[in-house]
């Protein structure tokens, strides 16, 4: 398809015609994705709705448990799912687009008094508690290590409560995460610090290699949310969800893709790369 085909497909949903994307979100993993009166919320929501606008698709979210979330992508019922990390195992089953959504790390959290300055590595960890949410990975160093005392809880704000009130001795925990409670938890401020950062995971929209539609919205996808990152709005929804010292805090995922056609603003007029 030549660049003017490829504008035309990306245009033609401008039209008031067009029905939305029909995309699966996880319910339950805050500030990522879950339920607040009865709809879907949270970071990657927001960049998810901002890429599509970008390129004029609306978008309709059904919110479901992740691993139904991936269940139904997979067989070819939705075209797509987030928030997913990237593995050999999830390429044989879905598409990937060019840029995750956003990068994060898993900490390592204490207490700000009387913790041990002795723990500097994930290593110093053995034979002591870290509590973290059951079924998330913070990287094969951690993951694999049976000498550290895992207490695996139902979510990241009982592993907080559990630290706070001294019934663990560390959290593992996603750096948003992490930033999401202190801005919404005046209970947890000046209470904690980071003593471990560990590996870094790029978070993702999977799209189904069965749905008719995928590869079409991932090329979409890859210019929205390229135009969202050139722009301040990007910035705008992170500190949104984890507050400026949050923001700061994080990395956020360089640009890579950032098609010369769409600089201009003939095509996205207020949405334009600042």
């Amino acid at each position: 398809m030549g660049r003017f085909g490829f504008l035309l497909v990306i245009l033609v949903c401008f039209d008031a015609w067009c029905a939305p994307v029909k995309l699966m979100v996880e319910d339950s993993w805050p500030p990522f994705a879950f339920r607040e009166k009865g709809r879907a919320v949270g970071m990657s929501v927001d960049i998810v709705r901002a890429a599509f606008k970008n390129v004029g698709e609306d978008v309709e979210l059904f919110q479901v448990p992740y691993p139904r979330c991936l269940a139904q992508t997979q067989s070819g019922k939705f075209v797509a799912c987030f928030n997913s990390a990237r593995s050999k195992e999830m390429d044989a089953d879905f598409l990937f687009p060019k840029e995750p959504l956003f990068k994060s790390k898993g900490l390592i959290v204490a207490l700000r008094t009387g913790t041990s300055t002795k723990v500097q590595k994930v290593k110093d960890l053995e034979g002591r508690t870290v509590a973290l949410p059951n079924g998330f990975p913070f990287g094969v160093e951690f993951d694999e290590n049976s000498k550290i005392n895992k207490v695996f809880t139902a979510n990241d704000l009982t592993s907080l409560m559990m630290l706070n009130s001294r019934r663990v001795g560390y959290v593992a925990i996603d750096e948003y995460v992490f930033y999401y409670y202190l801005k919404n938890k005046p209970e947890f401020r000046d209470r904690f610090k980071v003593i471990i950062e560990m590996s870094e995971e790029p978070i993702y929209v999977h799209f189904s290699k069965k749905h008719s539609d995928a590869k079409g919205l991932i090329k979409k996808f890859e210019v929205g949310l390229a135009l969202l990152k050139a722009s301040s709005g990007y910035k705008n929804i992170l500190e949104n969800w984890v507050g400026p010292e949050g923001q700061r805090s994080v990395n956020v995922a360089s640009l890579v893709y950032q098609p010369a056609q769409f600089r201009a603003p003939l095509y996205f007029p207020g949405l334009m790369v600042e």
